[in-house]
Parts: C-alpha cells; sequence; structure tokens
C-alpha cells in the first residue's frame, strides 16, 4: 500500500508540472500574438518570448499536454477499481452501496 500511494504521488507530480507547463506556455503563446512562417511573410516567426523562440514554447505546451495525457490515463488506471465501486453505487439501490472506505479498498 505504501508503494501505490508513492505511484500516486509521482503521477499526481506529473499531472501538475504538465498543467502547469501547458498553462504558461499556451497563456505566452496568446500573448504573443499570430505567429508562423505564413510563407515568408512573417518577419516575426523567430521572434523570442521570454528567452525561447515560438516554436520552442509550442513545443513546451505540445509535450506538456501529452504529459497530463499519459499522467491522466495512469491515474484512471490506478484509480479504476475506486471509479467501478463508485459508478455501481450511483446507479443502484441503497441497500447494495458500498460506503467510500470499501470502495477505496
Amino acid at each position: 500500500m505504501k508503494n501505490r500511494a508513492k505511484i500516486n504521488y509521482a503521477v499526481d507530480i506529473m499531472i501538475g508540472l504538465g498543467f502547469i507547463a501547458a498553462a504558461i506556455s499556451g497563456i505566452v503563446l496568446l500573448l504573443a500574438g499570430s505567429g508562423g512562417y505564413q510563407g515568408g511573410r512573417n518577419p516575426a516567426v523567430s521572434q523570442s518570448i521570454m528567452f525561447l523562440s515560438r516554436l520552442e514554447w509550442k513545443d513546451i505546451h505540445n509535450w506538456s499536454g501529452i504529459i497530463m495525457v499519459i499522467g491522466t490515463l495512469g491515474h484512471l488506471v490506478l484509480h479504476w477499481n475506486w471509479f467501478v465501486c463508485t459508478t455501481k453505487n450511483l446507479f443502484s439501490k441503497k441497500s447494495n452501496s458500498k460506503t467510500a472506505a470499501e470502495c477505496a479498498q
């Protein structure tokens, strides 16, 4: 049980860090205005924003989103039994329902 708690903690940290990186990079890209090559008509394509290029910010945004997806899937796997038990409780009669502590086991 102790090892499972450590794994859960690591997965939650991964999701949290991925969220922070995606949020910050998303805000930077939003506030930076339109970008991209645009057929060579955009002089700001290589513009540096807070010490990183637009492409580097996009990479951070994309990879942090992927990290969040992987972490969320891992979180779902770790809590699958609880999820199934709670869903059954929501759609079953009260006499058959388990308590939250019983679902967590």
